[in-house]
């Protein structure tokens, strides 16, 4: 059974869509998370919001202390949750990496270790 060149190309650009879809999703979450899954607010991120708002100082003071108050509470849950979600993201990586072969392998590898000294830094 002969594939057709035109078969080919098209699953070839499927595969490519689906890895790179993966990847950017991976990134996405890797990049716009100081840690993965840990919550933690960042009031410089909160500015937009606070002028889209249009917050008093008072306000904007009474937002970040809420915040604060429920930030060990979140946490105290993701201590729980957070060696189970690193395990899927363990799987999902091992799983993306079986479709690639050996030169994207070691591009992915090393786009995965970029987005890891990303967070450290940023943490």
């Amino acid at each position: 059974m002969t594939i057709s060149l035109k078969t080919k190309a098209v699953g070839a650009c499927l595969l490519i869509f689906i890895v790179g879809f993966a990847c950017g999703f991976i990134a996405k979450n890797i990049i716009y998370t100081k840690s993965e899954y840990r919550f933690q607010h960042d009031f410089e991120r909160l500015k937009p919001l606070t002028k889209e708002l249009g917050l008093s100082d008072t306000q904007r003071a009474l937002l970040f202390n809420v915040l604060a108050d429920h930030k060990a509470a979140i946490n105290d849950i993701m201590k729980i949750v957070d060696p189970k979600i690193k395990i899927q993201l363990h799987i999902m990586r091992e799983n993306i990496r079986n479709i690639l072969d050996g030169e994207q392998k070691k591009i992915y590898t090393g786009l995965l270790k970029e987005q890891e000294v990303k967070r450290i830094d940023d943490e």
